[in-house]
């Protein structure tokens, strides 16, 4: 299967593709493109702590630029996952719609995992996650 670049390099970063992972890079997507660079920006990933659902915090890192390593990402508990940006004041917080999360555990296969990363890759944004700003 022909994946998008971004697809194929976050597969590599994480070591295989998942939904979760997926996920994890459109919010951290949303929150570069918010905020721009990473210098100032801080991210605070909320998520089960196991995988599949921990893997979300790699997703955010790969898009965002907010690593572990430069100590601007943090991860807590929670029973869904989601991610609040905080830069200078101003904070977003983005999480999957009602309802996304069941259906992502329900379907998830790792026998399909290349075709569904690709479907949550492409689906709108609207459609999939909520943002919340201030």
């Amino acid at each position: 299967m022909d994946l998008p670049e971004e697809l194929a390099a976050l597969q590599r970063f994480h070591g295989h593709l998942g939904v979760y992972v997926t996920v994890g890079l459109r919010m951290g997507a949303i929150g570069k493109r918010r905020f721009g660079h990473y210098k100032g920006l801080r991210a605070i990933v909320r998520s089960q702590s196991e995988p599949p659902m921990r893997c979300v915090l790699d997703g955010v890192q790969f898009s965002s630029g907010c690593t572990m390593g430069k100590g601007n990402i943090a991860l807590e508990s929670g029973s869904e996952p989601e991610v609040v940006f905080e830069k200078e004041g101003r904070r977003i917080q983005i999480a999957l719609r009602p309802g996304w999360r069941e259906r992502i555990d329900r379907e998830m296969s790792k026998d399909k995992e290349l075709e569904q990363s690709l479907y949550y890759y492409e689906i709108p944004e609207r459609d999939l996650l909520e943002i919340q700003e201030g």
